[in-house]
């Protein structure tokens, strides 16, 4: 049978870590998906920094950039573009979520991850929820691979 990649649980298990510090479902929704997006890159952070180097420097673009808010989500290292996480050059939102997590494997497998998440969370200290790397070294590095079917 085969088992669900890891970028929906990454989405899903930052949804969780953002409502358990305070956002709201919705937003954090748009955080979960931003974060996963924002880990993938840096994945092919390479290949993707060549890319996003060039588009940087339109004119057009860099005003956009330069407008960017690193406050928001400081805590995610995201930024921010009318109040939701803007990363990859766009907004993300909690359709995006919605679609990676749900669209792809399904209702009844997406309450499954979410399930999954839910439980890791929970059992989360706050200090790890804060901090970017005690949370991918500590959270997500020992759950990553956990099996998850469909």
């Amino acid at each position: 049978m085969p088992k669900v990649n890891r970028f929906p649980k990454m989405a899903a298990l930052q949804k969780f870590r953002a409502m358990k510090l305070g956002y709201d479902e919705n937003l954090s929704e748009a955080i979960g998906i931003a974060e996963a997006l924002k880990y993938a890159i840096f994945k092919n952070l390479s290949r993707y920094r060549r890319g996003i180097e060039k588009e940087r420097e339109k004119p057009e673009k860099r005003e956009l950039y330069e407008k960017l808010d690193w406050e928001t989500f400081r805590t995610f290292q995201l930024a921010a573009k009318d109040g939701w996480p803007f990363v990859g050059g766009k907004v993300e939102t909690p359709e995006d979520y919605r679609r990676a997590v749900f669209g792809k494997f399904g209702e009844e497998v997406g309450k499954r991850i979410e399930e999954w998440a839910r439980k890791i969370i929970e059992a989360t200290p706050e200090e790890y929820l804060k901090d970017e790397r005690k949370f991918f070294n500590y959270v997500w590095k020992p759950h990553r691979d956990d099996p998850i079917e469909y």
